[in-house]
């Protein structure tokens, strides 16, 4: 037996992969892109949040805040619990950035 053979043998022996195995596998994959996205407009969400006037820092809070909630909700998908624990916790840290502006400019 050669090597080619074996190796065919050896790769047909185990179990294959049907179509419906496949589909968490996408969906993981789905949902940690979902996951960078999110995070990365929840980022930019809390940038303007902070750039901006504190009249529209309100709105520009709740957006991150969303985003943050639904990129959790995509770790969750993906099986990524750190994941979720660290935006989660970055959330929480923006949230009280936001808190300490508004407390300051007498707006919240």
């Amino acid at each position: 037996m050669s090597i080619r053979n074996w190796w065919r043998r050896r790769m047909g022996s185990g179990k294959r992969k049907s179509a419906s195995s496949r589909i968490p596998d996408e969906a993981a994959i789905a949902a940690r892109v979902d996951l960078v996205r999110l995070e990365a407009f929840a980022e930019a969400a809390y940038e303007a949040m902070r750039e901006c006037r504190p009249e529209t820092a309100r709105s520009r809070y709740e957006e991150a805040r969303m985003h943050f909630d639904r990129a959790i909700e995509a770790a969750h998908r993906a099986n990524l619990h750190d994941e979720a624990a660290r935006l989660a916790r970055r959330r929480d840290q923006i949230g009280q950035v936001y808190q300490g502006q508004m407390r300051y400019l007498g707006n919240g």
